[in-house]
C-alpha cells in the first residue's frame, strides 16, 4: 500500500533557542513531516530554499533586525515553488493579511504552533491556504461586507453565499470542512468552489484566496 511522503520543511529562526525548539517539534512529527535544513537570516534562507526545494519554508516574522515578509517576498520574486508559512507573535490583524499579500500561503500564531504546526504545513504543502481560525475573524468580516467588481476587469459579483464560502475557503479548509460549517452537501461546498474560481477567473484555491487579498477582497478591519 502507497504511503504519502514526508512534506520537507526549511526551518528559518534567527533565535538559536527558538530555533532549537522548533527542531524539536518538527522532528516529532516524523514521519509527515521531515525537516531537511534550517536558517538563521535571510541570505542563507534564500540559499537553501533552493538548494534543498523544501516544499515549506517555515519563517518567523521578525527575523532580529530582518523582515520575514521581505524573505517571502525575495523567495516569490525569484520562484520559488514551494509554500511559505510564516509564524508571528505578533497580533493576527494586519499581520495575516501582510503575510497574503507577501506571497505566503500560510500564517499561524506563535502560541498556536504546538497544536496546529502539523496542520498547517501539511496544508502549505499541497499548495493550500492556511490561517488558523483565531486569525481568521477580521478577514472573515471583511470578505463578508461587499465585493465591488472592478470595471475593467472580467470577474463577476460573489453572492453572498458564495463570500461564506470564500471566507472559510481562506482559512484552509477541505470541501467537506465547508460543507460542515455551511450546513450543505460536500457536492454542494464543491459547486460553490468551482463558481468562486470560474468568476475571480483564477485556477485553484490558493490563487483566489491570495486574489481576494490582493484585488480588494480582504480588507484590514481597525479597531
Amino acid at each position: 500500500m502507497a504511503t504519502s511522503l514526508p512534506t520537507t520543511v526549511l526551518l528559518v529562526e534567527d533565535d538559536p533557542l527558538a530555533r532549537h525548539a522548533y527542531r524539536s517539534l518538527l522532528e516529532s512529527l516524523a514521519p509527515s513531516i521531515r525537516l531537511v535544513g534550517e536558517a538563521a537570516s535571510p541570505e542563507a534562507a534564500l540559499e537553501h530554499a533552493f538548494a534543498l526545494q523544501p516544499r515549506v519554508v517555515l519563517v518567523d516574522l521578525q527575523l532580529g533586525t530582518a523582515d520575514g515578509l521581505d524573505l517571502t517576498r525575495g523567495l516569490i520574486h525569484r520562484g520559488f515553488t514551494g509554500g511559505v508559512l510564516v509564524v508571528s507573535v505578533l497580533p493576527d490583524e494586519p499581520y495575516a493579511l501582510r503575510a497574503l499579500e507577501a506571497g505566503a500561503r500560510g500564517y499561524l500564531r506563535k502560541d498556536h504552533v504546538a497544536h496546529e504546526l502539523e496542520r498547517a504545513i501539511r496544508a502549505v504543502g499541497r499548495g493550500e491556504t492556511y490561517l488558523h481560525p483565531a486569525a481568521a475573524p477580521h478577514l472573515v468580516s471583511s470578505l463578508l461586507q461587499a465585493w465591488v467588481p472592478r470595471p475593467t476587469g472580467p470577474r463577476t459579483a460573489l453572492t453572498p453565499r458564495e463570500l461564506e464560502t470564500l471566507a472559510l475557503l481562506t482559512q484552509g479548509l477541505s470541501n467537506k470542512e465547508i460543507a460542515a460549517a455551511l450546513h450543505c452537501s460536500t457536492r454542494t461546498a464543491k459547486a460553490h468552489v468551482s463558481r468562486i474560481l470560474q468568476k475571480l477567473g483564477v485556477e485553484d484555491r490558493t490563487q483566489a484566496a491570495l486574489l481576494a487579498v490582493r484585488c480588494g477582497l480582504l480588507k484590514p478591519q481597525l479597531s
